[in-house]
């Protein structure tokens, strides 16, 4: 998960601190599913992606 993060950022910088804290953790409001499940590594993002997986990034959102 963490080089697949880290090709889409390089072509989008800025994108890197919406997703990710400074300790390069997954941030509290955002998800991340690996084609139908959420991702189980939130702070090393081991998981492993595979050729024709899908990655869905989505921020968390509250209210009321």
């Amino acid at each position: 998960m963490r080089a697949a993060l880290d090709a889409v950022f390089s072509g989008n910088p800025n994108l890197r601190s919406y997703v990710l804290d400074d300790q390069g953790r997954l941030r509290k409001h955002v998800n991340i599913f690996l084609n139908d499940e959420s991702v189980r590594d939130r702070d090393g993002l081991s998981d492993a992606v595979a050729p024709g997986d899908e990655v869905f990034v989505f921020q968390a959102l509250s209210g009321g």
